[in-house]
């Protein structure tokens, strides 16, 4: 696979088998990736803290009285851009929005039968540029879907935004906090929420969780981290 998003890779699972097995099953589509591996909250923080990752794979239940939740307040509150693609068998919409509430850009079901079909797929898609999430999300929503199948994801810029809320969104999509934006764009935390309600405007959905949502619906490419050089 002609992967051009990402190559760094964090695997946070405290199952040791099933953290083999799906990094078996991500060396299969791309075996290029760079993957390191994380057992518990503890051993994923201070990874996080020795070096930058693109994408983070991580489970919801991660042992140590911690949840996948836990370490996503940790990425945002500490400001570290990554793609972050949560797993968990429980997939229902409310558990969905939660996870991209608090930053996670994609979500993967291992409730599914298909098992490691459904994370090939999503896997797929995800290493082409776009938003995976279940169907329990996908399912509702003003924009018609993308056809099924991990395609190429749609350039930021087909949606013809203004520059600055282009930018916005590319952040956004990075799972970045209203105040993580507005450093990055050295703009006031202000100026970065009346940007994204400009976005919610354009786009009609309520919340930027909803915005996170349609941009998956559509298609849209999955920025590409870019980390600064003291990360």
């Amino acid at each position: 696979m002609d992967n051009l998003y990402f190559r760094h890779v964090l695997l946070v699972e405290d199952e040791g088998l099933t953290r083999i097995a799906m990094k078996s099953l991500i060396l299969t589509s791309e075996p290029t990736l760079d993957i390191d591996e994380a057992g518990s909250y503890a051993a994923a923080v201070e990874r996080l803290l020795s070096k930058p990752y693109d994408l983070v794979f991580l489970d919801y239940q991660i042992g140590d009285n911690h949840t996948g939740l836990d370490l996503l307040r940790w990425l945002q509150e500490n400001e570290r851009a990554a793609h972050v693609v949560m797993l968990s068998a429980q997939d229902d919409r409310e558990t969905v929005l939660e996870c991209i509430k608090h930053g996670a850009g994609g979500f993967i079901s291992k409730a599914s039968e298909e098992g490691g079909a459904v994370f090939r797929e999503a896997l797929q898609t995800i290493l082409n540029g776009r938003v995976y999430l279940p169907n329990s999300v996908l399912g509702k929503g003003g924009h018609t879907p993308q056809s099924p199948g991990p395609s190429k994801g749609i350039p930021i810029d087909s949606l013809n935004l203004p520059p600055r809320l282009a930018q916005t969104l590319r952040f956004l999509l990075q799972g970045m906090s209203n105040k993580a934006i507005a450093r990055k764009m050295n703009i006031t935390e202000n100026t970065a929420k009346e940007y994204i309600s400009d976005l919610l405007s354009r786009f009609n959905v309520s919340r930027r969780t909803f915005l996170i949502v349609e941009m998956a619906r559509r298609g849209i490419e999955i920025p590409t981290v870019a980390h600064d050089t003291a990360a």
